[in-house]
């Protein structure tokens, strides 16, 4: 993304900023739908639903608050529409889950950075040790959790045979040294990582151990 398109975003996103009567910042999910490439409130709010289940289950700070407001609707009528109150941390969830799908010519198809960035904060928020680029054997995986979950990306290129060859060797090499290898499919919703990610730490990492590693 080009640099004066980010701060054109920012300007923007700023300028649809409110403030409660106590002087706390928020922003209207509706106001801010078009400049994250939504024409369609249904699939916004299919977004802010991921944000919510996210939030939901303390993977990222964050504050959603369904609202009701009204609309004219011409001659003098109005009726109620659904809308989300978001605090700064909710707004900032909500562009990086945008920013993982093909919406507009602001974004790109969802990629592995914008992934690893959500499984990074999840870990730096549940005090899981994580490291990016992880060289184990004569093999370099793309990132490993709590010492003991190694994640590698599905992407295009691993479908030819010889990929196929090594990552088959990497689950061998890993499983004999006790790592779960877990292939992460760029189709996959982010919750769902998480889900695997955290029922599979706590499988193999006691809560004691985990604590140690804090």
């Amino acid at each position: 993304m080009q640099k004066d398109t980010i701060n054109s975003l920012t300007d923007n996103f700023e300028a649809h900023a409110q403030q409660t009567e106590n002087g706390i910042e928020y922003w209207l999910a509706r106001d801010i739908q078009h400049l994250l490439g939504y024409t369609e409130w249904r699939n916004f709010e299919g977004v802010i639903k991921r944000a919510i289940g996210i939030i939901k289950h303390k993977h990222i700070n964050g504050i959603i608050e369904k609202t009701i407001a009204q609309v004219k609707i011409g001659s003098g009528a109005s009726r109620e529409i659904i809308d989300y109150k978001l605090d700064k941390d909710a707004t900032q969830l909500l562009q990086e889950l945008c920013s993982s799908y093909k919406l507009n010519n602001y974004f790109f198809i969802r990629n592995e950075s914008v992934v690893l960035q959500l499984i990074r904060k999840y870990c730096k928020l549940k005090q899981i040790a994580f490291e990016y680029q992880f060289k184990f054997d004569k093999y370099i995986f793309d990132c490993v959790l709590g010492n003991k979950v190694l994640i590698e990306f599905d992407e295009q290129h691993h479908i030819n045979s010889r990929q196929k060859k090594i990552d088959l060797e990497k689950e061998k090499i890993a499983k004999q040294n006790d790592f779960l290898v877990f292939r992460i499919n760029l189709d996959m919703d982010i919750i769902d990582v998480i889900i695997f990610i955290e029922e599979n730490l706590n499988r193999l990492i006691p809560t004691k151990n985990l604590e140690n590693e804090r």
